[in-house]
């Protein structure tokens, strides 16, 4: 099935922009469109501040699960049908779950780049020592959490020690 068409479907206005981010993402972007995504973590649907993040997340664990979505898709990928995906692990695995939104047309390299800065901020102002991390990615997504792993071992950042 076609990407559009796969967006047309998630009838929301957030699976359109994230569709249209995917396709034409890197011209947004460029152009400093207002339609262009932002990287942002998500926590219970709401933007999570990554220097903050107890402002967010109510009862934090010391063990993260972020998942990262494919392209044209969104944090919202993860909920199908009433049933979020991502919950579901964490819950399983008793760790919280941290959604990525992040605009899957511009280059792997420089998403990478860009979750390998946000983890090492996050990391370093979780209100808990962090034991564990899980990047958990869906098709794109995992070549974007592997090139922020690379990009984390030549910035020489902490958090991979917990991954």
């Amino acid at each position: 099935m076609p990407l559009v068409e796969r967006a047309l479907q998630l009838r929301s206005p957030s699976g359109l922009v994230a569709a249209l981010n995917g396709l034409h993402g890197d011209h947004l972007h460029r152009s400093g469109n207002p339609l262009a995504i932002a990287m942002t973590l998500r926590h219970g649907g709401q933007p999570l501040d990554p220097l903050h993040p107890g402002a967010t997340v109510p009862a934090p664990t010391p063990r993260l699960l972020v998942l990262v979505h494919g392209l044209c898709m969104s944090d919202g990928q993860w909920l199908r049908e009433g049933h979020d995906h991502g919950a579901m692990l964490a819950a399983a695995g008793g760790y919280t779950p941290l959604y990525l939104r992040y605009n899957s047309g511009l280059p792997v390299g420089d998403n990478g780049a860009q979750l390998a800065a946000l983890l090492e901020e996050l990391l370093g102002a979780w209100p808990l020592p962090v034991q564990e991390l899980v990047l958990l990615g869906h098709s794109m997504g995992g070549l974007v959490a592997r090139s922020a792993c690379h990009h984390a071992a030549v910035q020489g950042h902490r958090w991979p020690q917990q991954l």
